[in-house]
């Protein structure tokens, strides 16, 4: 048994309709149950209960055995000197605040329908090789159920992202372009170099970006320099060019170069490094205010354009210094954008939304929603249960692996609810 089943009793209300008692056979009338805390403190905030014909207003909190009272502290914890009712599964012990007054205990396991129980107990047992709990009753769930709780899964799962935005955006004071350069730059560098992309586009202040993105080439000298894939001696003529500009930036805007090296190693040409410092250091100079520009992009196809440009001629025929290939434009693909997009730009947009006061839900719903399903051996195990279609749905079921699934949070999940709420 878990607590989570109880919350899960009392929340939804499970106990309504039926003549509660106490364990000293005292009445109990719920007026109200008060709000759910996912935080510290008593389960549940500001419940109303008529105990035995006199009414208190206080707070709820639930153990599976009473004696976990005094197993997590709550005798010596001011938190809960405001606790009303105790409700328990099993009653182990009598408790008490810190006044020591008892407090009065709900031993729920007295109300609950066997075949509850038995619901409750199928969700939780363990199955070899399972993905998770509900796999086998995952389909039969109404698809309107899992639309509504993936949305809230996807806005969850951006609050969460928001705290790391937020703090970059406090050590940049608060500076939009720096912001979005510097996590832009990140998501440049894909899993493989994202730390060190990170730590590049902290090398260089917004002022210093914008002029030398007057010129291509000026910029991407100076990004490849600093990223250090200007320190070894070539015999490449356009490397030479690059090393003479990359010094003169060098030395006038007094630039410290990041010391996270790039990795090359096990990355298709299309993410080496070289390549994405140029398509970065192109669409820079094309859109010197690119996150202002981005503000006004509200759907796919607006930000696609954005983001439209290609790496610098010479790497139309190479990947890396003194090896020619086959030539190619190096462009910015769509699902590459895409991902941009996912990770980075609608993460941003949320949280500038929040900071100037706007409500921009519809926005980023609809971009979402335009957007393929990623694929990843999470998404991909959902898939197998049922449609996942969008990179709304994809991002929202792996916040539900993480958060629900794996940490058995099921009573918790509108997915766990819903299978056991008709019972």
């Amino acid at each position: 048994m878990q607590e989570d089943f109880i919350h899960y009793l009392w929340k939804f209300k499970k106990l309504s309709g039926q003549e509660l008692q106490t364990t000293q056979g005292k009445s109990i009338v719920i007026k109200s149950l008060g709000t759910h805390n996912f935080h510290s403190g008593p389960d549940f905030f500001n419940g109303r209960l008529e105990i035995d014909g006199q009414e208190w207003a206080g707070n709820v909190e639930m153990h599976v055995k009473a004696s976990d009272w005094y197993l997590h502290g709550h005798d010596d914890d001011p938190a809960y000197d405001n606790v009303i009712l105790h409700v328990v599964w099993a009653h182990d012990a009598e408790i008490s605040r810190r006044d020591e007054i008892n407090i009065p205990v709900l031993e729920v396991s007295n109300y609950v329908a066997p075949e509850l129980i038995k619901s409750y107990q199928k969700l939780f047992a363990i199955k070899n090789n399972q993905f998770i709990n509900c796999e086998k009753d995952y389909p039969s769930v109404d698809d309107f159920k899992k639309a509504q709780w993936f949305e809230k899964l996807f806005f969850e799962r951006l609050e969460e992202r928001s705290f790391h935005i937020k703090t970059i955006l406090e050590q940049t004071h608060n500076d939009w372009e720096a912001l979005f350069f510097q996590l832009l730059s990140r998501s440049f560098g894909t899993k493989v170099n994202n730390d060190a992309f990170d730590q590049l586009a902290q090398t260089m202040d917004t002022a210093t970006i914008r002029k030398l993105s007057k010129d291509a080439f000026q910029l991407e000298a100076t990004l490849l320099g600093q990223a250090g894939l200007l320190n070894e001696p070539k015999k490449d003529n356009y490397y030479k060019q690059l090393l003479n500009e990359y010094a003169y930036a060098k030395a006038k805007f007094q630039l410290q170069p990041a010391h996270t090296p790039m990795k090359f190693f096990r990355l298709r040409p299309a993410n080496y490094p070289t390549i994405r410092i140029s398509q970065l250091s192109m669409l820079y100079h094309r859109s010197p205010q690119l996150f202002g520009e981005l503000l006004l992009a509200k759907t796919r196809e607006e930000i696609h354009k954005l983001f439209d440009v290609k790496a610098s001629k010479y790497w139309d025929t190479h990947h890396v210094f003194d090896k020619e290939t086959t030539g190619r434009d190096k462009i910015l693909t769509p699902a590459f954008i895409d991902l941009l997009i996912i990770n980075c730009i609608v993460p941003i947009k949320f949280v500038h939304a929040q900071f100037i006061g706007k409500d921009k839900t519809e926005e980023l719903l609809e971009i979402m929603y335009s957007l393929k399903a990623e694929s990843n051996t999470i998404i991909d195990g959902y898939k197998k249960l049922g449609k996942i279609t969008n990179a709304l749905e994809s991002q929202a079921v792996l916040q539900l692996k993480t958060n629900y699934c794996d940490v058995n949070k099921c009573l918790t999940c509108d997915i766990g609810v819903s299978l056991l709420r008709d019972n």
